[in-house]
């Protein structure tokens, strides 16, 4: 009983996550949204990391980097507004250059109808 709860948990945390979190190469869509505000809203700066095309996460950024990237997702899959997005990364990584950043990667966004609901599986 308690490994069938715990089985059951775990497959419920792991699905609030990003689905094309750091490794699904088939949401091009995402990537490349990414890799064009990264251009556009140079430096796109979020607290201590500099997203650039491609971005390579240093060590110490993994954590935040996934923060990040799971609430871009989200914005970019529909999932939330973009004022709820804004206000979300305001609140996790303070500053004026993030929120300069945010407001670009923002106005980067593709309208809603081009963009799909979830990454391709």
């Amino acid at each position: 009983m308690k490994m069938t709860a715990m089985v059951v948990i775990c497959a419920a945390l792991s699905a609030g996550c990003a689905p094309d979190q750091f490794s699904n190469y088939k949401a091009t869509g995402f990537n490349s949204f990414v890799d064009t505000a990264s251009v556009q809203c140079a430096p796109l700066q979020v607290g201590p990391m500099v997203i650039t095309t491609n971005y390579q996460l240093p060590n110490y950024a993994t954590a935040q980097y996934g923060v990040w990237l799971d609430q871009t997702s989200n914005l970019y899959y529909k999932r939330i507004t973009p004022e709820a997005y804004i206000q979300n990364i305001n609140n996790l990584f303070p500053g004026e250059r993030t929120a300069r950043a945010t407001q670009c990667l923002v106005s980067t966004l593709p309208p809603p109808s081009e963009r799909p609901s979830a990454p391709p599986r």
